[in-house]
């Protein structure tokens, strides 16, 4: 049973017993395994609730005891997680962040937002916040939060950071600052009190920040390489059958993964890989995964790299070619991937890249944890690592 504590006016803030530091979280219908670290160095942690439009129950679930809150949007609901019996972790549930509307406010069917292929393979579209000067953010739909760099503040950006956070990413984990309260607009889609973290890195193609899945994931996503625009869809509407369905495997997290095959010297390896709108490349695999089926010197090496991302670190990759990937009834063949080398440390990252995936016009059915496939007018182009010099 939760104990608690007393708190202001009489009141009671509930307490949640732990003796590790993972803690799974299950956020309405989804079950996160492991998503939540208990971090006793910071004043508050906060749980950003996914977006709901009436009522949702939120669970905390630790190895020893569990703690429910049934939410209500544009409220907070704090807690204290108990780890080993003595460092008292304030912890605060926000469902401040609530779906977009629309300016002038009239009903949401759908909406268009037109996108750029950057250099770099990924999706740009211009956006706002706090009406500053245009910024254009890249989408990333590994990511759970909108994102702000440097070049952002040099055009107009104004955010009063207000609270701070420990930010796992590739190369390492650091403390970033975040601001609570924002407003957040996408053409003419508007966004109030939106959670913006700051990245003191410039990352991307000219890019001022980033645009994560969050902001739509009560919507269904339409991307459209072809007409490059996105159409955020409020309902559910016809898919024809020139697409292939996947599901939109969690994996006890928030970013999709779907299953693929990979085939070298003449062997099927079925692996299921994180859908990463954030990453450049094709395929990136892990060390675990490459030595425990043996794959490494089974595929042509032409070149050397590194690879990082939003931390200060980097770790030396090959780069190979794969021979064929099949993703569902499609394929590719003769694939540039990634292989950290195997002294490269710790590099568990699973993932297809915008270089495969920019290769499909793609649904994200957020609604249904859906995933819709189907190949576009650059489904045979060249990959961006034949065309660059690789080191």
């Amino acid at each position: 049973m939760t104990a608690s504590v007393g708190g202001a006016k009489g009141q009671t803030t509930p307490v949640l017993r732990a003796n590790s530091v993972d803690v799974d979280v299950r956020d309405g219908k989804n079950l996160y395994k492991k998503y939540w670290t208990v971090s006793p160095g910071l004043k508050k942690d906060v749980y950003y609730a996914h977006r709901f439009r009436t009522s949702n129950r939120i669970t905390f679930i630790t190895d020893v005891d569990s703690l429910s809150f049934q939410v209500e949007p544009g409220k907070t609901y704090g807690f204290i997680i108990l780890l080993a019996g003595k460092d008292s972790c304030y912890t605060e549930i926000s469902t401040i962040r609530t779906t977009y509307h629309k300016t002038p406010d009239q009903p949401i069917t759908r909406d268009t937002l037109p996108f750029a292929l950057g250099q770099d393979n990924r999706i740009y579209v211009q956006g706002t916040i706090n009406r500053s000067e245009p910024l254009r953010f890249f989408f990333d739909n590994g990511a759970d939060n909108t994102i702000v760099f440097p070049s952002a503040f040099h055009k107009g950006l104004r955010v009063t950071f207000d609270d701070s956070v420990q930010n796992n990413a590739t190369g390492g984990s650091q403390i970033r600052q975040t601001s609570n309260i924002n407003h957040l607009e996408l053409s003419k889609m508007v966004w109030d009190n939106e959670w913006v973290m700051y990245i003191n890195k410039q990352l991307g193609d000219n890019a001022d920040g980033t645009i994560g899945y969050d902001v739509f994931q009560d919507k269904i996503v339409e991307i459209n390489f072809d007409e490059m625009i996105m159409v955020i869809h409020d309902k559910p509407f016809h898919i024809d059958s020139s697409y292939a369905r996947f599901d939109m495997n969690l994996n006890g997290g928030d970013v999709p993964f779907i299953k693929t095959s990979l085939f070298i010297g003449g062997s099927e390896f079925p692996k299921t890989l994180m859908f990463d709108m954030g990453a450049t490349g094709c395929l990136f695999l892990n060390q675990q995964y490459l030595s425990k089926n043996n794959l490494y010197g089974k595929m042509r090496v032409i070149g050397n790299g590194a690879r990082s991302g939003a931390g200060s670190g980097s770790f030396a990759t090959q780069l190979a070619v794969l021979p064929k990937l099949v993703i569902g009834k499609f394929a590719l063949t003769d694939l540039p991937i990634n292989l950290p080398l195997p002294s490269a440390g710790n590099a568990d990252a699973e993932e297809l890249g915008m270089d495969v995936l920019k290769r499909f016009n793609t649904i994200l059915d957020y609604q249904n944890n859906l995933i819709y496939l189907r190949p576009n007018r650059f489904f045979s182009s060249p990959y961006k690592a034949f065309t660059q010099t690789t080191r």
